[in-house]
């Protein structure tokens, strides 16, 4: 096979986007990764096909192009390759932008039976529901992460105790905006968060 493009690294990907500025930019961008997921080099560093297309994607849904970029995310899944937290978290998330709740759902179901155990994917499903404006369903999947990831800290699980911060959090402002009271989970958020002030003061 012929190499047409140079290798690529993670951090020439992420400047790529943040250089883009404008719907043309973000669309140009979208179609250089699109075919540069195409064109695998076995000197990439710390890319793939699929982390290409989810850039891609992620490229078309800044453009407004969501039925693009659902495309994009639907052929990162279809790779098989694996990109944090998990490829069909961001498809999901483009499935509820779209407007297609049930597809979105189906994915979401399938995650759930998995039982993860990157506390991201909880949290990355959990935001998304969050920013569709389905917030009963954002606090579910943050409760499931939060559930697990307290598991695993008394499991001994040293990166469990990063994924409960972020979860906690965004599980607190999930409750706020439902205006539901305070409960065990939150009150630990409120006590580290007054920690954090006594300390820095």
């Amino acid at each position: 096979m012929t190499l047409v493009r140079r290798p690529l690294t993670g951090d020439e990907v992420e400047d790529l986007y943040a250089r883009a500025r404008t719907p043309e930019q973000h669309r140009a961008a979208a179609e250089k990764l699109a075919a540069w997921a195409e064109e695998a080099h076995p000197e990439d560093q710390d890319v793939s096909p699929a982390s290409l297309l989810v850039s891609a994607g992620e490229h078309l849904t800044e453009a407004g192009d969501l039925e693009g970029a659902v495309a994009l995310f639907r052929r990162a899944v279809a790779t098989g390759q694996h990109v944090p937290p998990d490829v069909r978290c961001y498809l999901h998330g483009g499935m509820l932008r779209l407007g297609d709740a049930e597809a979105a759902r189906r994915i979401a179901e399938e995650l759930r039976r998995e039982r993860p155990v990157d506390g991201d994917v909880y949290l990355f499903l959990g935001e998304n529901h969050e920013l569709a404006g389905d917030l009963r369903e954002a606090h579910r999947w943050l409760t499931m992460g939060a559930r697990r990831a307290f598991g695993d800290i008394e499991d001994g699980d040293d990166r469990a105790v990063e994924d409960a911060a972020g979860l906690l959090m965004a599980r607190l402002r999930v409750r706020h905006a439902l205006g539901l009271p305070l409960d065990e989970y939150d009150t630990l958020v409120a006590s580290a968060l007054l920690d954090e002030r006594s300390t820095s003061g």
